[in-house]
């Protein structure tokens, strides 16, 4: 891909903790490596120095709201930016921005191509709110099966494109010294992480971990549980946190909130408990995963079941079951133990294999490269 191509806008509803944002972050700075003009809007959030550390502009756009007014606002925002850098493609990620978007560039001659991380409401209004672009990619072969079925996009238009990683920055050898140093000498030990919004039904999972944790301190007693995350159930969560540590005697589970140091963490666990990005970049960190969250719950991430799980990108929107504190607890413990240890090795090496082979950041966005020619081109197959 020659490096002529217009300044590409990149368009999230925000740059907080979460996958679809972690991923336009990635997506932009591996397009500024390759030498492409990019430029990122959202309605901000702390992760956007790391565009602008690296000399990606960010501009504010509030489209994260379904406020109409904020919407109205944004429509002009957006008008701005792609004026003020000559944007001549748009690629917009989730459902708000692509709509915004598709508005915005409406008989301009500016192709938009859009990203959908997940599955949507499709019910009145809703559906009718959906746009695609010229392409619409689908992360996974479940969100493409969305798009065709409930959702209606033309199966000739979407491209299956799973979420790139920078395969550098979650790693196994990740320093820990100085996590430990804030966290304190008296750790205890093993360690359970687990890393999600807490919002709404994605907290679910935490407050299932603090149920199994009682259970899971009866075969381990230094056992320790870090809830890494923030939202509008965090209180709830801290809360039962404080619980089960009284009720346990001891610092058993902690609630940490958001975090940038997650590669961190996750070098700290003995196990991860996750789902969609969050997941893989435990399974970069060579650390063994359970999936549990979007979905409910699909059990202990082994070699066999990589590629299946991929399908739905690592979540339970496919084959999950309800989360049981019992069951999750169960699994848990039959990763823990000392005896444990080359089987726990054996599953992170496995996980770490697979995102270095097929999802690398670098192979992903080549990917979308073509994507962008197509469009460009008008080209049709």
């Amino acid at each position: 891909m020659p490096n002529n191509l217009p300044t590409i806008l990149l368009a999230a509803m925000a740059l907080d903790l979460g996958g679809a944002e972690t991923h336009v972050i990635s997506l932009a700075r591996e397009l500024h490596r390759r030498g492409h003009r990019v430029v990122v809007a959202s309605a901000g959030g702390r992760m956007v120095p790391m565009l602008t550390e690296r000399g990606i502009p960010h501009e504010v756009v509030p489209m994260a709201s379904r406020n109409p007014l904020v919407m109205a606002r944004a429509f002009f925002g957006l008008r701005r930016v792609i004026a003020r850098y000559n944007v001549g493609l748009v690629h917009a990620h989730a459902r708000i921005p692509a709509w915004l978007c598709s508005l915005v560039v409406r008989g301009r001659g500016i192709p938009l191509v859009t990203t959908y991380h997940g599955t949507y409401a499709a019910g009145f209004p809703w559906k009718y709110l959906t746009t695609f672009g010229q392409r619409a990619i689908a992360v996974s072969e479940d969100v493409r099966r969305h798009l065709e079925g409930p959702l209606g996009a033309p199966p000739e238009i979407i491209r299956v494109i799973p979420n790139g990683f920078e395969t550098g920055e979650f790693r196994p050898g990740v320093d820990i010294g100085p996590l430990l140093a804030e966290l304190g000498p008296d750790l205890g030990g093993p360690h359970v992480v687990h890393a999600s919004r807490l919002t709404d039904e994605f907290a679910d999972t935490a407050v299932a971990l603090l149920r199994a944790l009682p259970s899971l301190n009866a075969q381990f007693p230094t056992i320790r549980l870090w809830i890494l995350g923030d939202g509008n159930r965090y209180a709830e969560v801290q809360r039962l946190a404080d619980e089960v540590n009284a009720r346990l005697g001891r610092p058993a589970a902690a609630a940490v909130g958001h975090r940038l140091d997650v590669a961190a963490f996750f070098n700290l666990a003995d196990v991860v408990v996750a789902v969609a990005r969050t997941a893989t970049e435990a399974m970069l960190c060579e650390r063994p995963v359970v999936i549990a969250g979007e979905g409910g719950y699909r059990g202990i991430l082994t070699p066999e079941r990589i590629p299946v799980y991929a399908a739905a990108n690592f979540t339970a929107r496919e084959g999950g079951t309800p989360l049981d504190p019992a069951v999750l607890a169960a699994d848990i413990a039959s990763l823990l133990g000392p005896e444990r240890a080359a089987e726990r090795a054996r599953l992170g090496r496995a996980g770490r294999e697979f995102v270095v082979a097929s999802l690398s950041i670098e192979s992903v966005t080549a990917r979308i490269l073509d994507v962008y020619a197509e469009v460009l081109t008008g080209d049709r197959q």
